[in-house]
């Protein structure tokens, strides 16, 4: 007799509760933003009074999630970080555009300096739309070469000794006020955060329970109203999988010298050489379930098949099958 297949949402809330802070929360504003727009906007009248009141719920959690999260994120010293951003922006513009000039314009050994001063500029990249760390550090970067030979010669001639030494100051006064902020947040209550994704799960769970279950009861000639948005929503949870959640750190069995085998936790043998095939280049799984590096056998310490379909236990000794003719087998200890 054949079963009927139901839509259901694919379990997800472990993935998502172990992602950091930003992530979760984007995760739970999608999937608020699908039920809203796909089954309760979708349906209109024709929506289940408990989904709608469970949607209220859902709106409300998150944007609890969201005030929670900003009030970590918040500094009092955010605007002076942008107006002294500001400040040292419109001194390196201001120094840029005078070297420039002066390349055009000046005596002839401006017109020499100026180029080289130039390059290096463009050598460390320095930018007033990249983030302020990054423009800190490659305005420092900068300075730094600007303040030796040759360059502090090319400086001299330029006459920009002291703007560059303007720049300098106002560059880590900017860094001052980052750490500051930094040291601020550090003392921020982080369980006000973690209360608010924790109500926001519940939430989050019971709405998945509900849309479950109305898709099978609802379910009529193997369709029922709530199947797209069922199919969107986990096309989304691979989507944060692979592309927004934090790829789980490996871990890594050393075999021999020269080779290794990288899984994460819980993680099987077979699992792991599918899930990372560019870390474990050269590991294959047979049909017997027997793991291969290359055309070698893994064994255990005591000369067995290890089984591809066990979880990797990286307490164990592993070692590499050798050819008949044997060279000696010298199992290792796995790092």
């Amino acid at each position: 007799m054949a079963t009927t297949r139901f839509h259901q949402i694919n379990a997800f809330i472990n993935k998502a509760s172990h992602a950091p802070h930003a992530a979760h929360l984007s995760w739970m504003q999608r999937f608020q933003e699908r039920v809203q727009t796909l089954i309760v906007t979708e349906l209109g009248e024709d929506c289940p009074a408990m989904i709608v009141s469970q949607n209220t719920a859902l709106v409300a959690a998150v944007q609890a999630e969201d005030v929670a999260y900003r009030t970590i994120t918040r500094s009092p010293l955010t605007e002076q970080i942008a107006e002294a951003d500001q400040v040292r922006d419109n001194t390196y513009i201001g120094l840029r555009t005078m070297v420039e000039a002066l390349g055009r314009v000046g005596t002839a050994a401006q017109k020499e300096a100026a180029p080289r001063v130039l390059q290096a500029m463009r050598d460390y990249q320095v930018s007033v739309t990249e983030n302020y760390e990054l423009e800190s550090t490659h305005i420092a970067q900068l300075i730094q070469q600007l303040e030796v030979q040759p360059l502090s010669d090319d400086c001299t001639t330029l006459a920009i000794t002291s703007l560059v030494g303007q720049l300098k100051t106002e560059n880590q006064q900017v860094q001052t006020l980052i750490a500051q902020r930094n040291e601020q947040q550090a003392g921020i209550d982080a369980q006000a955060m973690q209360r608010a994704r924790v109500a926001a799960d519940l939430v989050y769970v019971e709405t998945v329970m509900v849309v479950n279950a109305f898709a099978v009861v609802e379910q009529q000639q193997g369709a029922s109203p709530y199947d797209h948005a069922i199919d969107v929503i986990n096309q989304d949870q691979e989507y944060y999988v692979q592309q927004v959640f934090p790829k789980a750190k490996l871990k890594k069995v050393k075999i021999t010298d020269a080779i290794s085998f990288y899984f994460t936790t819980n993680e099987t043998w077979k699992k792991a050489v599918g899930q990372h095939p560019d870390e474990n280049a050269g590991w294959t799984v047979t049909e017997d379930n027997e793991l291969l590096y290359q055309t070698q056998r893994l064994l255990d310490a005591q000369g067995n098949a290890v089984d591809a379909t066990k979880k990797v236990d990286d307490t164990k000794q592993y070692q590499l099958e050798q050819p008949a003719e044997g060279s000696d087998v010298t199992p290792v200890t796995p790092e």
